[in-house]
C-alpha cells in the first residue's frame, strides 16, 4: 500500500534531521511517496543537496535487513568500479535512525550521499541501446562482487524465488487482482505461470546463477555522469537468480519492439565481465515473463499511487501478447 498521509511523513522527515544535527541548517523536501517516502535534503542557505532521505514503510523491512543493505553498499564502493550512495551516520554513529511518528509507528530512516548525474533518457532508442550495454556491465560487476565477498551469508535480505515473486507468497501481491483481469486472461496467465515454475525447477539454483542481486536494476535506478555509472535504490535487493536483474531492467517495457536490441546490448556488456551460458540464455524469456506478472501484481496493489494509472493503460493487452508468445515458445 502506498503512503497517503504526507503530513505524517513530513513530521518523520523533520524529526530524522535532528538525529544528524541538521535540523537548523537543512530541510527535507518530498521527492516521491510510494513503497518508501523519499526526500531530498538541502542546505537552507545554499540550496546544496546534502543527501537523500528514505523513510521505510513500517513492516516492509526489518532493522537487520536494512543494516544488511548498508553493508552491501559499502562493499560495492570499496571493491567495484561502480559508485553507490553510502549511508551517512547519525550523531549516534548509526546508519539507520528509528523515529516514532505521530501515529505511534516506528519508522526506519536512512540518509545517503546525494549522487549527481542524470537518469538515462528512455525515449532515445540509440541512447537506450548504448546504456543497456553499460547496464549489463554494471550488473555483472555487482554479481561478481557478491560471488567473491564472503560476507553475503551473514546478510538478512529477501529471497526472491518463484514463490515470493509470483507464487503463493508473492511479496507484491497477487497478479490475478489486476482490475482488468478477465477469466479468460487469468486462465492463460495461470498456464504461463505453471510453465514458468516448471522451467525454473529445471533451471535450478547454483553459485553461478543465483546470489545477491539488486532486483530492480532498471534504467530509472542508474545515474550517468560522463563515463561514471552510479547505481541507486537498493531497497529490493536480496537473494535471487542473476537473470532476475536482466528482467527487472526491462520493467514496464517488456512488450516494446526495442526489447531484443536491449537484451543483446545488455548481454554484450555483461559478458565483458562474467560468462553467460547457453542454459542462461534459454531462460531469458521466462524471467521477463515472470517479471511482467510480478509488476502486474504491483500495479494491482498500488492503484492509489499516481504513476499507476498511466502505467496501467494498455497493460493487459501488452501482457497477453507476451503470454501468447511465451506459450508459443514453451507451451
Amino acid at each position: 500500500m502506498a503512503f497517503e498521509n504526507v503530513d505524517l511523513f513530513d513530521a518523520v522527515a523533520n524529526a530524522s534531521l535532528e538525529k544528524y544535527g541538521w535540523q537548523d541548517r537543512c530541510e527535507a523536501k518530498l521527492i516521491v511517496l510510494s513503497e518508501n517516502a523519499t526526500y531530498m535534503v538541502k542546505n537552507k542557505e545554499t540550496g546544496e543537496k546534502e543527501g537523500v532521505l528514505r523513510i521505510s514503510r513500517p513492516g516492509y523491512h526489518t532493522l537487520d535487513e536494512l543494516n544488511s543493505e548498508m553493508k552491501w553498499l559499502r562493499q560495492i564502493n570499496d571493491y567495484t568500479p561502480l559508485l553507490v550512495a553510502n549511508p551517512i551516520k547519525g550523531l549516534d554513529g548509526k546508519n539507520i535512525q528509528e523515529i516514532t511518528g505521530p501515529d505511534g509507528n516506528v519508522y526506519f530512516c536512512v540518509i545517503c550521499d546525494f549522487l549527481p548525474g542524470e537518469a538515462p533518457d528512455e525515449n532515445n532508442e540509440e541512447q537506450m541501446v548504448k546504456q543497456f550495454r553499460y547496464l549489463g556491465e554494471t550488473t555483472a560487476y555487482l554479481h561478481r562482487q557478491t560471488e567473491i565477498w564472503n560476507g553475503t551469508d551473514k546478510l538478512d535480505r529477501m529471497v526472491w524465488t518463484y514463490d515470493t515473486i509470483i507464487g503463493e507468497h508473492a511479496a507484491w501481491g497477487d497478479w490475478r487482482a489486476f482490475p482488468e483481469m478477465t477469466p479468460e486472461a487469468e486462465n492463460i496467465l495461470s498456464e504461463v505461470s505453471r510453465i514458468i515454475k516448471r522451467r525454473l525447477e529445471r533451471y535450478g539454483t547454483n553459485e553461478n546463477n543465483f546470489g545477491l542481486i539488486h532486483a530492480d536494476l532498471r534504467l530509472a535506478n542508474l545515474l550517468i555522469e560522463g563515463d561514471q555509472i552510479k547505481v541507486i535504490d537498493f531497497d529490493d535487493c536480496g537473494f535471487g537468480w542473476h537473470l532476475h536483474d536482466l528482467a527487472s531492467a526491462l520493467s514496464f517495457i517488456e512488450d516494446k519492439p526495442i526489447v531484443p536490441k536491449l537484451v543483446n546490448a545488455w548481454l554484450a556488456g555483461y559478458k565483458k565481465v562474467l560468462p553467460f551460458t547457453d542454459t542462461d540464455f534459454e531462460e531469458i524469456d521466462t524471467f521477463i515473463m515472470m517479471r511482467r506478472l510480478q509488476l502486474t501484481a504491483w500495479l494491482a496493489s498500488h492503484q492509489e499511487s499516481g504513476p499507476v494509472a498511466e502505467l496501467s493503460v494498455g497493460w493487459m493487452d501488452g501482457t497477453m501478447e507476451l503470454a501468447e508468445r511465451y506459450l508459443r515458445l514453451f507451451g
